[in-house]
């Protein structure tokens, strides 16, 4: 398994090396929204809940105990060849909260979310733009013919 370094991003990927960190790329808060009902996932049907923005006060979210769903700032296009996994801040464990993300698959391209899950019984502050992770860029044995072409390719 390689895992590339931030200067080889900068080369594959084209970007800057300000939205690079130790060992990926950069993923900072936008958007947060409360779940406001069921989900459902079965063999031929997806439903998503409802989903309720969650409003900053001075550029600072305040957020109670529960489940949120987060979308990053960053529009990022995974490379034929490698697949991302997003992987969350320290700070963020030890603040009492956790950020659960799925594999970026070869071919994804757009702006993707995570559950962001507040532990902490006081809840937690976090100012809109703050990195939360980064997602790290793993090489695949060789290209595939499986990049994605799921529901969120190109999500804004």
């Amino acid at each position: 398994m390689t895992i590339l370094a931030p200067e080889d991003l900068a080369r594959i990927l084209g970007v800057k090396h300000d939205m690079l960190d130790c060992a990926g790329l950069k993923l900072t808060l936008g958007e947060i929204y409360s779940l406001g009902s069921h989900g459902y996932l079965g063999l031929n049907e997806r439903r998503l809940p409802e989903y309720k923005g969650v409003k900053p006060k001075n550029g600072v979210y305040m957020l109670d105990p529960g489940s949120y769903l987060v979308k990053y700032n960053e529009y990022v296009k995974i490379p034929n060849g490698y697949i991302g996994l997003a992987i969350q801040r320290s700070s963020l464990i030890r603040m009492g909260a956790t950020l659960y993300t799925a594999v970026w698959d070869p071919g994804y391209h757009g702006r993707g979310s995570g559950l962001l899950v507040v532990h902490n019984p006081h809840g937690v502050f976090l100012e809109k733009g703050v990195q939360i992770a980064q997602l790290v860029f793993i090489r695949m044995s060789r290209e595939t013919g499986k990049t994605y072409r799921g529901v969120y390719l190109g999500e804004k």
